[in-house]
């Protein structure tokens, strides 16, 4: 087993409907880059899922979130063991919240790509860390398992950029060849999709956050490969 990193990036995966259609990759972006969304928005309508491109009551869960998807797999690939996601963001709030899923992404025929028809999907596992509380004690957390204190909440300065470390359930899951790796953002879920899980979007959270992924913030995804 040995970790490995997927870097986000702001190149378009051509794979799926989102706020951002971002791709993961093994490489580092050499340049500036970020993404950034404003919240609520206008097409959530529960949560943060909104209507796919027919309307109510076909509902898409990727469609009004951050995406960052993979190329199709060349081969099978088995993780195991703690999955953490690398974050360098900003918020133009003291505080903001990181609702994280992993999924793996089926393909889809091109009539359904051309339609705004997004392709299925399976949820793997999911993360969370509220920003204000990203302190971690440094003596119980490892490099894979950050351990965060929630003693002493932190607020953000608006604008200034902070490197979060989000802990994301362990899971043990085989992606298959021909699929990709998609990652999922938002500062929310949903009743519709999460449900037991959900963390009910709150009406005072209005604002813009912004994700960094350049060869100064190089925000990534890590994930425990089996060889």
């Amino acid at each position: 087993m040995q970790y490995r990193s997927w870097h986000l990036s702001a190149d378009k995966s051509g794979s799926v409907t989102s706020l951002n259609d971002g791709t993961l990759g093994p490489r580092q972006a050499s340049g500036a880059e970020s993404t950034s969304y404003n919240y609520p928005n206008p097409g959530w309508v529960s949560g943060v899922v909104g209507f796919g491109p027919s309307g109510p009551p076909n509902f898409d869960p990727a469609r009004r979130v951050l995406t960052f998807t993979t190329a199709p797999l060349e081969k099978d690939l088995e993780i195991a063991r703690p999955i953490k996601l690398t974050l360098y963001a900003s918020s133009t709030q003291r505080d903001t919240d990181f609702v994280i899923k992993l999924s793996e992404q089926f393909p889809q025929s091109p009539e359904d790509r051309g339609k705004g028809i997004n392709p299925t999907f399976q949820v793997v596992t999911k993360g969370w860390l509220r920003a204000s509380h990203r302190a971690t004690d440094e003596k119980r957390s490892t490099e894979m398992e950050p351990y965060f204190t929630h003693t002493k909440p932190e607020p953000l300065k608006p604008g200034e950029v902070y490197r979060f470390d989000v802990s994301i359930e362990p899971n043990a899951f085989q992606f298959k060849k021909g699929n990709r790796i998609r990652l999922e953002i938002a500062n929310g879920d949903s009743p519709i999709t999460d449900v037991l899980w959900t963390h009910y979007y709150q009406p005072n959270k209005i604002g813009q956050d912004t994700l960094y992924h350049s060869a100064k913030y190089p925000s990534a995804l890590v994930l425990p490969v089996m060889e």
